[in-house]
């Protein structure tokens, strides 16, 4: 679906290359991570902030003032709802172990504008946030979920901020 996710010879060798030249084995690279008890928190945190993040999008849609841009927000409601997966799968590859918890969000204290406004700037540092998480990970495979979070974080930025310029002008 991505292009960064082709499986071209070119890209394996250049991947296998960068593996090697970590010179730790994959097996090993996850142990270590499955030891770092702040990561884990920070995962399990993020996927929270997912939870919050849809629940925020959920409010948007049923601003009555929104409401010809519910699909837009819709989108990105669904998107959070599959980043709260991907970092459960991150969760697993991490360590081997399924995360069972249910997230739920909770409900933002402003409406309207002001809760556009916070929603904007908090997708803006969502995506310097998985943007350092995708440069730490020593796996392609933790690296190809954080750069997709990243991703959808960015372009939710860009929809928010069009939304915000369509409604609210000033």
């Amino acid at each position: 679906m991505y292009p960064y996710n082709k499986n071209t010879q070119r890209y394996n060798t250049a991947l296998e290359a960068k593996e090697k030249a970590n010179g730790t084995p994959r097996e090993n690279q996850m142990s270590v991570l499955a030891e770092d008890e702040k990561l884990l928190e920070i995962l399990s945190m993020s996927q929270q902030d997912s939870g919050d993040m849809a629940e925020r999008y959920a409010n948007l849609m049923a601003d009555p003032d929104l409401a010809p841009s519910a699909n837009i927000l819709r989108a990105m409601y669904l998107d959070e709802l599959k980043h709260i997966n991907q970092l459960k799968d991150a969760y697993y590859m991490i360590t081997g172990k399924q995360e069972t918890t249910e997230i739920m969000g909770n409900a933002p204290d402003a409406s309207g504008q002001e809760l556009l406004e916070d929603t904007l700037l908090l997708e803006m540092d969502n995506g310097d946030f998985y943007r350092t998480l995708y440069l730490t990970m020593p796996t392609q495979e933790l690296r190809d979920i954080f750069y997709e979070i990243s991703s959808d974080k960015m372009s939710h930025s860009n929809a928010l901020t069009y939304l915000f310029s369509k409604y609210y002008k000033g």
